[in-house]
Formats: C-alpha cells, sequence, structure tokens
C-alpha cells in the first residue's frame, strides 16, 4: 500500500491509486507524496529540482548549475546575488550592488572606484569634499578615485586644496579666492594657498605685489623695482613718481634733483638762486647767473627765433624747423606751426614722411593704386588716393589681384569701387568660374504697366490708385503689397518707382514691414526683401533700388545675413513676382504707385552717347550650355529631366544639367526643355527619333541604315503605307484594298493582276453579276467563269447560237 523509495502515490489506494517514478531532472532520488522532489543536488531547486539556486545560472552546454559571475564566483567578489541567461548565451547579473556597473558587474559605477575584476578588490565610494557635481557621470576616476573636475576653484585627489593661483578653505568654508598677484610685481601667479601672500620680486612689497617699497620705482618694469636715487639736497624725500623723477624743493630740477630749473642758477648742496633778468624772460646761465637769451631766440628782449627755427617762448625759446633736405623746398618753416615747405609726395611738420599715394622715403614714388580695387582701410575717397606699403604694393580687396590692385582674379570681374570685395564673383550658373565683364550693353528703363484685377484698385492716366474705401478687406490681414508683372531684369540695374499714400496717421507697425520682395529661383525658390526709408505721410516719394545682393537679405530668415550673389542671380534668372509695399502708416485711405521701371540691359548703338552698363557677366561656358551666365542649352542639348537627378544633388545644383539630344543620331536638335527631338532623319520619327517613320521598318539603334523602305511588294511598287519588322525580315501591315499576303505580293479575290512586277496593279475582276457563276475571277488573267452558253473575260456576253433573255444565254 505504499510507493517505494523514488515513486510517489497518484490517486488513492482503494480506488486503484498507482507509484509513478520521482521527476527530479537526475539531481535527487527523493520526493514527497506530491511529487516535490526534496533535497536536490548540484545547486538545484524547484519541485522538480530543475531550476538553479540563486547566485547560479544554468550551462546551455550540459544543464549545470554554475556560480554566476559577477563579476568573479568567488564570495569576495560576487556583487550580484543573481543573474541570467540572455538569448545569446551571454551570462548577465541583474542586481548589482551600489556602486558596481556593467553586465556583469565589473567595473565601479559612476561615483565609485576599485577594481571589482581582481580577488578581494572592490569599489568604494569617491571622496570630493562636495566639490563636485555629484549628478555628472564620471566625476572621479572609476580605478583610482582621484576626482576630475573640482569646481569652486578648488584641486588635489579629492578636490582637498584651492587649485593653483587661489588661496582659502577648500573643504569647510570652500571660499577658494584668486590670488590676483600682479603681472609685473611678482614672480608668480601662485601665491601662499593660506593667507594668499604673492612671491614678490626684488623690492617689491604688498599682498599682490602691487607697489615699490618707498625710495624705489619702475613696477611695470616686470623686473622689480629701481631705487629712486634722489639727491637728498634737492629733494622733499626719497621717494619718486612711477618714472623715478624725484620731488624737488623749489628752484631745483632734473630727474633726480641735481641742478638748477629754468630761471635760477648757482646750485649747491642745497639751493638754487633765482635769475633777476625780467628782460631775458627770467632766463640766465645756471652756472654764473648772467642774463642770456632763451634757446635760438635773438633780439634786444630775446622776442623772436633765429632763422630756421619756429614757436618762440619766453622760457624755453624755440625750437628747430628741421625741414627734411629730401621732402622741404626750402629750410625755413612757418613760425608759428613749423610747418615746413614740401615737394609733391611728401608730407609732416618736417616733410619727413611720405604723403597719402606714396611710399618710400627719401624718394617718394606715386602708389598709384586703383581706387576701387584697393582695400577702403588705406584709401582716403575725399582725396582719391590710396596708400601702398613699403615696396609700393598696394593692400587689394579680397577679389582682386595686381601691383596696383587694378585687376580682378581668376573667377571674379568688374572691378568696383562700390562693392566691398573689389570684383564681383563669376556665376555662371554654377557651371563655370571663367567670366569677363560684357562690354557693349547699355540699360534701358521698362515701363511696366499693371492692370486691375482687385476691387478697389484703379488706374488713372499713368498711376494705379487703391482706394482702401472701396477694397473687399475682409479676410486681408498684414500689409498690401502692388504685384509688379513679371518683367526681364537685369544684374546691376535699377527698379524705381514712385509711391503716395495719406492715412490717419503716418506711423504704425506697417511701416516696419519689408519695403519690396522678390521671388524666384530655379531649382530652389527663395524670397528675399530689402528696405528703404518709409515714405511721409501725403509725400510723393521715389525710391531706386539697385538689383544687387549687397541690400538684399532672406525673408522670414533668423540670421538676417546677407543674400549670396549665387541665390541673387538665381531669382533673376526666374522672377515669379516682385511686391512693392502699398500699405502705410494707421488707418490707410490711399496708395497710389507710379513711374515703375526696371531697367535692362540691351545691346548699345556704335557711338552711342548712353552710358554703359556694367556688372553684367559674360561666361566661358563649358560645352552644352550657352547665354551671358550659361543659363541656357546650347543648340543639340537639352534639360535633363528633375526625375533623374538625384533628391540630394538638387541642393548644390543651379540648373538642372544639359544633356546631348537623345535622338539615336538621327537628329542634331531638340527641344531645349522637353528633349523632344525635332527635324528627325534618316525616315526615323518619335519622340527620340526612335520609331522609323511611316513606310519604313527596322530597329532603331543609332545608324543611319536603321530604318529600311517597305517593299510591298517592291520599293518602287508599294502597297502598303507601313510595314514592321518581323522574323525573316519585315511584314506589310495596311495592305491597300485589293491586296494581301505578308508583303501584299499578291491579290485579294475578286481582285487580278501580278504587284510583284513594278507597274503591276491589282484591279476588281468585274465579273457580270447575271453572266458569272461567282465574283471571283482567275488572280492573274482575270477572267471570270461563266455560266453556260456565256463567255467574255466578264461573262457579259452570250455565246454562239444563244440569245439573251430575262439576264439569261439560251439556245431554243
Amino acid at each position: 500500500q505504499s510507493c517505494l523509495p523514488g515513486f510517489y502515490r497518484v490517486g488513492a489506494v482503494l480506488f486503484g491509486g498507482y507509484c509513478m517514478q520521482c521527476e527530479c531532472s537526475s539531481r535527487s532520488t527523493h520526493c514527497d507524496i506530491t511529487g516535490v522532489c526534496q533535497g536536490c543536488s548540484h545547486n538545484t531547486t524547484g519541485p522538480h529540482c530543475e531550476l538553479c539556486l540563486p547566485g547560479f545560472y544554468r550551462n546551455l552546454t550540459n544543464g549545470d548549475c554554475r556560480l554566476c559571475p559577477c563579476p568573479l564566483t568567488g564570495p569576495s567578489n560576487s556583487f550580484s546575488p543573481t543573474c541570467v541567461v540572455e538569448p545569446s548565451g551571454q551570462v548577465s547579473c541583474d542586481r548589482c550592488q551600489p556602486g558596481y556597473a556593467g553586465s556583469n558587474c565589473e567595473r565601479c559605477a559612476s561615483g565609485f572606484y576599485g577594481n571589482p575584476q581582481v580577488v578581494g578588490g572592490a569599489c568604494v565610494s569617491c571622496e570630493c569634499n562636495s566639490n563636485v557635481n555629484m549628478s555628472e557621470a564620471g566625476y572621479c576616476d572609476a580605478v583610482t578615485g582621484e576626482c576630475l573636475h573640482c569646481l569652486g576653484n578648488t584641486a588635489g585627489k579629492h578636490c582637498e586644496a584651492c587649485r593653483p593661483g587661489y588661496y582659502g578653505d577648500a573643504v569647510i568654508t570652500k571660499d577658494c579666492k584668486d590670488c590676483g598677484c600682479d603681472v609685473n610685481g611678482s614672480s608668480s601667479s601662485v601665491c601662499d594657498i593660506t593667507t594668499g601672500q604673492c612671491v614678490c620680486q626684488e623690492n617689491v612689497t604688498g599682498r599682490t605685489c602691487d607697489r615699490c617699497q618707498l625710495g624705489f620705482f619702475g613696477l611695470q618694469s616686470g623686473r622689480g623695482c629701481l631705487p629712486c636715487g634722489c639727491i637728498q639736497s634737492g629733494s622733499v624725500s626719497e621717494s619718486c613718481d612711477q618714472d623715478g623723477r624725484c620731488h624737488c624743493t623749489e628752484g631745483v630740477a632734473g630727474d633726480k634733483c641735481d641742478r638748477c630749473s629754468r630761471g635760477y642758477y648757482g646750485y649747491h648742496s642745497r639751493n638754487c638762486t633765482e635769475c633777476i633778468c625780467d628782460h631775458t624772460g627770467g632766463n640766465c646761465d645756471p652756472d654764473s647767473g648772467e642774463c642770456i637769451c632763451p634757446p635760438n631766440t635773438e633780439g634786444d628782449s630775446c622776442d623772436r627765433c633765429e632763422t630756421g627755427y619756429w614757436g618762440h617762448d619766453p622760457s624755453t625759446g624755440c625750437k628747430p624747423c628741421s625741414c627734411s633736405a629730401a621732402g622741404s623746398s626750402a629750410s625755413r618753416c612757418h613760425l608759428l606751426s613749423g610747418q615746413c615747405p614740401c615737394r609733391d609726395g611728401f608730407s609732416g611738420r618736417s616733410c619727413d614722411r611720405c604723403a597719402p599715394g606714396y611710399y618710400g622715403y627719401p624718394a617718394c614714388s606715386a602708389c598709384d593704386c586703383d581706387l576701387a580695387g584697393t582695400n577702403e582701410t588705406y584709401c582716403n575717397k575725399t582725396l582719391g588716393v590710396c596708400e601702398c606699403g613699403w615696396t609700393g604694393e598696394c593692400v587689394c580687396k579680397a577679389s582682386v589681384s595686381g601691383r596696383r590692385c587694378e585687376e580682378c582674379v581668376s573667377g571674379w570681374f568688374a572691378l568696383s569701387d562700390q562693392n566691398p570685395n573689389g570684383c564681383f564673383d563669376c556665376f555662371c550658373s554654377g557651371l563655370s568660374k571663367d567670366c569677363e565683364e560684357q562690354g557693349g550693353l547699355t540699360r534701358v528703363p521698362v515701363i511696366i504697366i499693371s492692370q486691375s484685377v482687385v476691387s478697389g484698385v484703379y488706374q488713372q492716366g499713368g498711376d494705379m490708385l487703391l482706394d482702401t474705401r472701396q477694397l473687399n478687406s475682409s479676410g486681408l490681414a498684414g500689409p498690401l503689397y502692388w504685384r509688379l508683372p513679371h518683367q526681364l531684369m537685369s544684374y546691376g540695374g535699377l527698379l524705381s518707382y514712385i509711391i503716395t499714400f495719406y492715412a490717419e496717421d503716418g506711423s504704425g507697425l506697417s511701416n516696419q514691414e519689408p519695403q519690396v520682395l522678390m521671388r524666384g529661383g530655379i531649382l530652389r525658390k527663395h524670397t528675399i526683401f530689402t528696405d528703404v526709408v518709409a515714405p511721409s505721410n501725403g509725400i510723393v516719394t521715389q525710391h531706386d533700388i539697385r538689383l544687387t545682393e549687397h541690400t538684399w537679405k532672406y525673408f522670414n530668415s533668423v540670421s538676417q545675413r546677407a543674400v549670396t550673389r549665387v541665390d541673387f542671380m538665381s531669382i533673376l534668372s526666374k522672377v515669379q513676382d516682385v511686391l512693392i509695399k502699398a500699405s502705410y502708416g494707421t488707418g490707410l485711405q490711399q496708395s497710389r504707385i507710379s513711374n515703375v521701371t526696371m531697367e535692362t540691359a540691351v545691346r548699345a548703338e556704335s557711338n552711342s552717347p548712353q552710358e554703359k552698363a556694367r556688372l553684367i557677366e559674360s561666361c566661358l561656358c563649358p560645352l552644352g550650355y550657352s547665354g551671358r551666365s550659361c543659363q541656357v542649352c546650347s543648340a543639340g542639348f537639352f534639360r535633363q529631366p528633375q526625375s533623374e537627378l538625384p533628391a540630394q544633388s538638387l541642393k548644390t545644383m543651379t540648373v538642372r544639367p544639359c544633356l546631348p539630344c537623345r535622338c539615336n543620331n538621327h537628329s542634331a536638335t531638340c527641344d531645349p526643355e522637353t528633349g523632344d527631338c525635332q527635324d528627325c532623319q534618316h525616315h526615323t520619327s518619335g519622340r527620340r527619333c526612335d520609331v522609323c517613320s511611316p513606310g519604313y521598318y527596322g530597329n532603331v539603334s543609332g545608324s543611319i541604315s536603321d530604318c529600311s523602305p517597305c517593299a510591298c511588294p517592291l520599293v518602287v511598287n508599294s502597297f502598303s503605307p507601313s510595314c514592321v519588322s518581323a522574323a525573316g525580315g519585315f511584314r506589310c501591315t495596311s495592305c491597300l484594298t485589293g491586296y494581301e499576303g505578308r508583303r501584299c505580293e499578291r491579290c485579294s479575290p475578286g481582285y487580278h493582276g501580278n504587284p510583284t512586277v513594278p507597274g503591276g496593279l491589282c484591279l476588281p475582276c468585274g465579273c457580270s453579276g447575271w453572266g458569272s457563276l461567282h465574283q471571283v475571277c482567275d488572280d492573274l488573267t482575270g477572267h471570270c467563269q461563266c455560266k453556260p452558253g456565256v463567255r467574255g473575260q466578264s461573262c457579259d456576253q452570250c455565246g454562239e447560237r444563244h440569245v439573251l433573255q430575262q439576264e439569261q444565254c439560251v439556245c431554243e
């Protein structure tokens, strides 16, 4: 009635219960009466010993339970109580203790250090004295524990001290302050970390070494302070100023107080005696006291300068003219200003330097710099001259070269004094960098006439009038703009117009909106704007807008950067809209615009007095491109479809590439936009000259003999307007009535003849309806099959001894 060891009962004994073997995965031989295994071995647990104990994982190869490597299996280096086996077979520790990280707790977490992968190794909390940002990952070295990002001007392995150049308490009060050591008076920027005392140079004092000791000067020298050396008998103290000048007693002078001052004489051990010389301005010999004139003066009262001197002063006398022998035309100078008379090319009071626009004193040759191409910093536009270097080379603008800055560098053209770069970048639609300024052009204004399309807008003579009282303003928001018709514009020309408005108040937010907007572009669309001063209420105002990129900006752009020349040229190449502001002020009543013109460049007549148009480029275009800016495809080329271009390339291209016409060598021309071939030759047709013309057949592959004439059945005797290639040659597809066969080479039933011979035709049989057996005749001779008693090719005659009665030939 009981189960043997290793078995357990299923069901009651009285009702036929039976014993089943314990299911313990070979990890135990005993189980309780419910089948739960007992005494699981090999580090297993669970009702059937099917699970690994905590801290163990199942080896996928043999099913054994092994210690979790977290990161080592020894108890001293196991930092997770459990682990799991990932689908990849990798063992991952899933409950790393605080301070440990990694899939096997093999490294220290942020804020801890140590090496958990060596026996006995552990992760210890970093000690940084709260002088780090503990929320910042990696604030200390994970191996050494050294703090890496000390804050508050602290330093050290544990941020325990003020960093070099600072002093104070880094641990408790945390008040590390800048040493502030004087750069001239100290020998180092580092000070005592406790007191903040800097290390001073010789004869320098102060906590920051910021002053000389008493009796010394020259802190700014950076080499320590020097002794003043004041003569004790002539100075009031042993100190001196920062330049080493001592403070002298009355009548004494000199940096060291070692001589008499002007108007005194007889320097002795203590003082000097005042001169009694009123007629010489108090001037006397410093030793004897004899009255003498001040230096370089003459006259009884010493009241004028000697020849070659200027700037009379009763005390100090006169100064020498010092006129340059090379640069002045005389040795005398102006008595009051001291200005010497300079030769051409020289300047300065003494004519001892070159004048602006000259170089190489004492020769002073003319620089002859081109005002348009020279850097504006070196030019005086009022005088119209520019300075140059000592070698005579002018300082050119960014896109200009040449000794005189007289020519554009490669890839630039049209030297102009209005251009900050000197020259304009070759646009050439982004296809070439070889261009020059187009000559022989002049600018002409194109008058723009706008038509009224909105209620409240009227044309009065040459003016366009907006009357807001009759304008349906429902749904309108923001300022109003005049929209100009599309017009041809050329770079560098003028957009001119006259604007007048009447409003209740001439000021308002609308005045701050852009004055002129322009939208366009070829591959990429841009909207740009430019501003001028808003007109005054009721005042007729003319605006002239120069069509160059320098004053235009991108609309709705945060950067407010200037429009690039590439984008500006692209817009001019394909203008979509030109908008001129119509509404100003507050409570707008009327707005008028008139005299709207845009300049365009045209070929100038020979000997024309009109001003020549400038800034128009003429590019040397690559094969397949033409036009002044390579903006059109040459004959024999067409625009590559946008669908064939990678989306990324559209961001860098200005125009779509021009490709050779795809006409299979049967035409040299095609539509420049669609690529449809024109004037297909060699009996071809189609958008690509890729099919044979009617009456010809063949496979078009680029050969002059691609298409052959349809011989249906002969070239000179063809009875089908079309044919197609087929096995064995070709097949005629539209045989005329009366012809049939692969090549229309035979006559159809009801017709006769021989179309295979020149001039041969298929003619209707014409068999008599009453005399022939049927309408089919002999296909060659045309003879019809006659009824008995009937004869004739068409069976339209009665035979001998027969007579026609009621459409029958009878013999009675």
